[in-house]
């Protein structure tokens, strides 16, 4: 190790003594001991609030929790305190009624609930303050009930925190005993503002429950990939209900098909890239890249095309005969399938599938934790022999494909497994503006519906993976004016170093680009940065991270 080239004895003998008291807390917090590799680094805490069967949550625009819960119910939350205000409940909500069940079934009722929700684009400029929200109705009679779910559009007067008007923007969107979908995100494309719904195949599987449907061809799973009915799709609108011109056919919602259990949208704005994430059955849980009219699959071919883990799968896939009426249409296979390869027993219990039943997810672009900065990060609800309700991080690369995976670098990562006692089934997933708080809501686990709250600890310091040793040094470490980073790199990578304060704030930003494998060193200049503790994150490409506490002096 090269040493410090800073005469401290020198330095010390000539500061004050306020600076010299500055200097021995800095050094304290300098010398306190690496974390290990994959330390907890988040405070676990819990909301007070209380929540009833919570499917949504999205941190607003106005810097507030937006929840939806059953009822038909829209709530407003605080994200320090946790107080909660119903902001509206649906005078229309149906819970369904028992002239509709399927007593075979083992799950006779009608699908019902209140479930996605999502706020206009600038929702707090005065024009445009609407939230939208999806819940079950009635669309026929008490005598002849017909359950369906609709889009209400709902109107928000900040100066008086009240909803002041409401109005149906989408009627008619199918339901079943199973597999609703359910999910509403706006994504901005172009200019334009669109409003994506996931609808889920509505049916349940043949070899589950072959007495719900009799017979098997009124299941409503097989119509998947028909275009003209709305279950098994993700349709997109304009933000007043109406349907896009340039959408696949003419007149018709829906924007791709072939989805089985659709319960996530998540978008990367830089890239323009719309996934979503969908259960799979009992194997096959997938992630999707959304491509206009295309079709997904199911229930013909379930994650990659190459596999054949099903019966018929490649034939299918071989002898596809595209739809005339879409332009361009064909088969899309997975970006990512969660247990491809399944080897656990996929017939009969379902806590051995190795399905991990994906709820909901985001698109992580913030540099608030720098491991996480181009992720997706997914909610998972299977307590099960192998799976545990928790976070996965997908780390991508910069033109938005997964980056490569390895045994001291898996991708995907896992977190906050070790709570699923306290947490329960994740069912959705918010992030503060600044990226460093996570808040997950839950349905019927851990005690109590919630709202669970992880904080990043920013000042938690170690070594994350990829180098050992003097494979990387900083030196002189306290500094003054500069820095000096030396490091191996066993393959070629894009490096890039940033600098926060402790309080998570970006200071200092170096892009070296793609470098070479071998020795490298770089120099980074201090002296526009004030004396204090700072924390360098030092990256290379998805297999080599460290994150470094260090200290100016002035």
């Amino acid at each position: 190790m090269i040493p410090y080239t800073i005469p401290l004895t020198a330095t010390l003998s000539r500061m004050p003594l306020h600076g010299l008291l500055s200097l021995l807390v800095m050094i304290l917090l300098l010398l306190n001991p690496l974390l290990p590799a994959r330390a907890q680094r988040f405070t676990r805490s819990e909301l007070p609030t209380t929540v009833t069967t919570p499917w949504e949550i999205t941190y607003g625009s106005d810097h507030y929790l937006w929840v939806t819960e059953s009822g038909g119910i829209v709530s407003r939350i605080h994200p320090v305190s946790g107080e909660k205000t119903t902001v509206y409940t649906a005078p229309d909500y149906f819970p369904g009624s028992p002239k509709e069940q399927s007593p075979l079934c083992i799950k006779p009722n009608i699908g019902v609930g209140t479930l996605s929700l999502a706020l206009h684009p600038h929702f707090t400029d005065k024009a445009t303050p609407f939230i939208y929200y999806l819940y079950s109705y009635n669309s026929g009679t008490l005598d002849t009930p017909a359950t369906r779910f609709k889009i209400k559009r709902l109107t928000w007067d900040a100066t008086i925190s009240a909803v002041t008007a409401d109005s149906d923007i989408v009627l008619n969107i199918s339901t079943g005993y199973d597999h609703l979908g359910g999910r509403m995100m706006i994504i901005q494309q172009d200019s334009m503002p669109y409003l994506y719904l996931t609808v889920g195949d509505n049916g349940l599987s043949e070899t589950n429950l072959p007495a719900c449907y009799e017979p098997q061809s009124t299941n409503p799973n097989n119509w998947a990939q028909d275009p003209t009915t709305k279950n098994g799709k993700i349709h997109r609108f304009h933000l007043d209900g109406s349907i896009p011109i340039d959408n696949p056919i003419a007149g018709n919602s829906f924007y791709t098909r072939g989805h089985r259990n659709s319960q996530g949208l998540m978008y990367n704005s830089m890239r323009n890239i719309i996934y979503n994430i969908e259960h799979g059955d009992r194997s096959d849980d997938e992630i999707n890249i959304l491509h206009k009219g295309m079709n997904y699959g199911w229930k013909y071919v379930r994650g990659y095309h190459a596999d054949n883990n099903y019966p018929g799968e490649a034939e299918f896939v071989k002898n596809y005969k595209p739809d005339p009426r879409i332009a361009n249409d064909s088969l899309v296979e997975s970006f990512y399938s969660f247990c491809a390869s399944p080897t656990q027993d996929t017939a009969s219990d379902g806590a051995k599938w190795c399905s991990i039943a994906p709820s909901d997810g985001i698109y992580y672009g913030s540099t608030g934790i720098p491991e996480w900065t181009n992720s997706l990060l997914i909610v998972t609800l299977k307590d099960g022999v192998t799976t545990d309700p928790e976070l996965y991080q997908l780390k991508l690369l910069p033109d938005g494909s997964l980056a490569p995976s390895s045994s001291q670098n898996p991708n995907p990562n896992r977190f906050f497994g070790g709570d699923q006692a306290l947490n329960g089934r994740l069912r959705d997933i918010a992030v503060s503006p600044d990226g460093r708080t996570i808040y997950l809501v839950n349905n019927y686990g851990g005690g109590r519906d919630k709202i669970t709250v992880y904080t990043y600890d920013t000042t938690a310091i170690g070594v994350d993976e990829g180098f050992q040793n003097d494979d990387f040094i900083l030196y002189p470490n306290p500094t003054n004016e500069s820095s000096k980073v030396e490091y191996t790199l066993s393959t070629p990578e894009r490096v890039c170093v940033t600098i926060t304060n402790l309080f998570g704030t970006q200071v200092l930003e170096i892009e070296e680009g793609l470098q070479p494998a071998g020795r490298h060193s770089m120099t980074i200049e201090t002296g526009g940065l004030a004396s204090g503790v700072y924390v360098m994150s030092f990256e290379a490409g998805a297999k080599a991270h460290r994150r470094v506490k260090f200290v100016v002096m002035k």
